[in-house]
């Protein structure tokens, strides 16, 4: 008796392949892993935006644009204490320009550089365009107030030919220091 033949005989009846969850499950792994890959990737090719640096301290160049809730009354004081006129005309070309002035006179002490002083912090935009609008000096933060107003601009001998300075007028609202 012959045996017929049998074709594939030499094949094993049991399948070796993956199973169909590892396939899926490798195949997801992938498209994870490809993904991030192409974000990290388009992240890199994105413009950065710029590094945001630290802001200027913000500047009141306009009087009209003081807060009117906000007392920026200012004194104008001259630190050679013997003539109160520079303080005044300074005072009165502060004053034409629109600033709050309200008092010029003079103060002992003899510094050669003019700060104006502002008692308050939400008061240093004003005095940082005092200073500008002087073209001299500094502002600067006191410890308490330096006269009865919250803004005290002393002239040092650098503003003298510097500053803005006008005739004080007389008859203005500004007033002034007596004359010796």
């Amino acid at each position: 008796m012959s045996r017929p033949h049998r074709v594939g005989a030499h094949r094993s009846a049991s399948t070796r392949s993956w199973p169909r969850w590892a396939i899926l499950l490798g195949a997801l792994a992938i498209a994870v892993v490809l993904t991030a890959v192409g974000l990290f990737v388009l992240d890199r090719l994105r413009p950065q935006a710029p590094v945001p640096t630290e802001t200027a301290p913000a500047v009141v160049t306009d009087p009209s644009q003081i807060d009117p809730a906000l007392d920026a009354s200012i004194t104008v004081l001259d630190e050679d204490g013997d003539d109160h006129a520079f303080a005044a005309g300074v005072g009165q070309a502060l004053a034409d320009a629109g600033w709050p002035v309200v008092a010029t006179g003079g103060s002992t002490g003899g510094d050669d550089r003019t700060v104006v002083w502002f008692d308050a912090p939400e008061l240093e935009p004003v005095a940082r365009g005092i200073t500008q609008q002087l073209g001299v000096g500094e502002a600067l933060q006191s410890d308490g107030r330096i006269s009865g107003t919250p803004i005290t601009v002393v002239l040092g001998t650098d503003a003298v030919g510097t500053a803005p300075s006008t005739e004080p007028d007389v008859d203005s609202e500004v007033s002034r220091a007596p004359e010796p």
